[in-house]
C-alpha cells in the first residue's frame, strides 16, 4: 500500500562521540554508530559501551535517535561472544539495532525484544518479497540494496508496510552492496568483518610474468575499463522524487569520515529537506547546495544505479580521483574574550591574509579574511597556523562551537 507522504528521516554516520555531536547539531534526525565489535567499520574509532551510553543521552537530549550497527557476519564460534555483547546493550536506550546476519537478527530479537530491528544493505534486498520476508522475521525497517533502480524502489514501497531506507550520499562499492572479497584476498583484511583496506581504490599496474618489475599502466580504451574505481553517490538532485514516493529514511554513508564531511553533508541534506517541506526545492537551490557539497573532498558524483539509464558512467572511471576544491583547516575549540575571537584547533595550514570559509549549523557559510592571529601556546602573534596548533583569529566575534573552517584551493 502507498505510504503517506512525509519528510524522510535524515540518518547520519558518526565514528566517535565528538562527531556524533556535530551530526546532532547540524540537523540529523538520527545517527548510526558502531561499537568495538561486530560492525563493518571496526578498523578505526567507534564507541565503547560507556561512550555509547553518553551518545544516547546526548542524542536524546536534542530529540535525535541513535541506531547501533551490528551488521558484520557472525561466525558460529562467535555466537556466545555476540550474545554477551548484546547483553551489555540491555541497559542502553538504543532506538534500533542494525543487522544483516540471520543469526544476529535472531539473537537481537531474543535479548533486546523491545528494540527496533533495522536490516542492513549488506543483506542485498532487491524486491518487495524480500522486504516482506524480513517483516515476518520482526524487522521494522529495511535498507535496500544500492543496486535497485527507481522504478523497483517505487514498486517496493507500494507493496510493503515496513519502513524503507536508502542511501542517498557517499562512497559506492564495486561489489554488490559491499559483499567484497578483494581486500581479504590482497591484505587478509575482511571487508565483511569491518576491516576493509579499500583495495579497490589503489592504483594498479600490469606486469608481464617473465619481466619482473617492468610495469605497464592499466589504461582504459574501448576494450577495457578502470573497473576498480568508483564514483561517489549523490542523489541530491533527485531528492524530491524520493520524498514523493514515500521513502522513510535517507542515509548518508561515511562512518569513518571527519567532522568536516559529516557536518557539511548533514548541513546540505538538512537544508534540502527543509526546502522540500517548504516547496522551495528549485533548480537554483539544488545548484547552490551542490556547490556547497563540492567544499568537501569527494570523487566524481553519480546518481548510481537508482536513476542512470545508461550505466556506462559507472564503468567509465578514468581518472576518478578525489576532487579537493577546499581544504579542511580546523574546528572550533573555545572562545577568547581577550582577543574577541574563536580558538581554532588547526587541521591543515593556513596563513594571515588568506580568505577562509566558515560553516555553522543552520546558517549560511561566511567568508572572512584572516587578520591578526595569536598562537595560544606562547600568546604571541603569528602569521601561520600549522596542524595541531591552537590559534586565535582576533576580532572575529562569537561563532557556533561546532564551526568548521575551510579554505579554497
Amino acid at each position: 500500500m502507498l505510504k503517506d507522504k512525509k519528510i524522510p528521516e535524515l540518518l547520519v554516520p558518526a565514528n566517535n562521540l565528538n562527531i556524533l555531536k556535530y551530526a546532532v547539531n547540524y540537523g540529523a534526525d538520527a545517527v548510526y554508530v558502531g561499537g568495538k565489535e561486530f560492525n563493518l567499520r571496526s578498523i578505526r574509532g567507534n564507541f565503547s559501551i560507556e561512550e555509547l551510553e553518553e551518545g544516547v543521552r546526548y542524542a536524546h537530549k536534542y530529540g535525535v535517535k541513535l541506531y547501533f550497527t551490528l551488521n558484520s557476519i557472525v561466525y558460529d564460534h562467535e555466537l556466545a561472544r555476540f550474545r554477551e555483547y548484546l547483553n551489555k546493550l540491555k541497559s542502553i536506550n538504543l532506538d534500533g539495532i542494525i543487522v544483516s546476519d540471520f543469526g544476529a537478527l535472531e539473537l537481537a530479537k531474543e535479548i533486546l525484544p523491545d528494540r527496533r530491528i533495522h536490516i542492513s544493505t549488506q543483506t542485498n534486498i532487491n524486491n518487495h518479497l524480500g522486504v516482506n520476508f524480513f517483516e515476518k522475521l520482526g524487522a521494522n525497517r529495511v535498507n535496500l540494496a544500492r543496486e535497485i533502480n527507481f522504478s523497483d524502489l517505487k514498486n517496493i514501497i507500494d507493496r510493503t508496510n515496513v519502513e524503507i531506507e536508502i542511501f542517498i550520499h557517499g562512497a559506492l562499492c564495486i561489489s554488490y552492496s559491499g559483499r567484497c572479497m578483494l581486500s581479504k584476498y590482497m591484505t587478509g583484511r575482511d571487508a565483511n568483518r569491518g576491516e576493509c583496506a579499500h583495495s579497490c581504490r589503489w592504483k594498479y599496474y600490469l606486469m608481464e610474468e617473465e619481466r619482473a618489475n617492468l610495469f605497464f599502466p592499466v589504461e582504459q580504451d574501448r576494450r577495457g575499463t578502470y573497473i576498480y574505481n568508483s564514483r561517489d553517490l549523490c542523489l541530491l538532485p533527485e531528492l524530491k522524487l524520493l520524498v514523493d514516493i514515500g521513502v522513510d529514511a535517507f542515509k548518508i554513508e561515511g562512518r569513518i569520515k571527519t567532522e568536516n564531511y559529516v557536518s557539511l553533508t548533514t548541513w546540505v541534506y538538512r537544508r534540502a529537506l527543509d526546502y522540500i517541506a517548504q516547496n522551495k526545492f528549485t533548480d537554483q537551490k539544488i545548484s547552490y547546495l551542490t556547490r556547497e557539497l563540492d567544499k568537501c573532498s569527494h570523487r566524481n558524483f553519480t546518481s548510481g544505479f537508482m536513476f542512470l539509464k545508461d550505466r556506462s558512467e559507472l564503468e567509465d572511471n578514468d581518472n576518478v580521483g578525489y576532487i579537493k576544491k577546499y581544504r579542511f583547516i580546523g574546528i572550533y575549540h573555545d572562545f577568547s574574550n581577550k582577543y574577541n575571537g574563536p580558538i581554532i584547533n588547526v587541521k591543515n595550514q593556513f596563513k594571515v591574509g588568506e580568505v577562509i570559509d566558515i560553516l555553522q549549523p543552520y546558517k549560511n557559510p561566511k567568508k572572512i579574511m584572516v587578520g591578526k592571529m595569536i598562537s595560544v601556546s606562547d600568546n604571541t602573534e603569528t602569521d601561520c597556523a600549522n596542524p595541531n596548533d591552537l590559534v586565535i583569529i582576533c576580532d572575529l566575534g562569537r561563532l557556533s562551537p561546532f564551526s568548521i573552517f575551510r579554505i579554497k584551493g
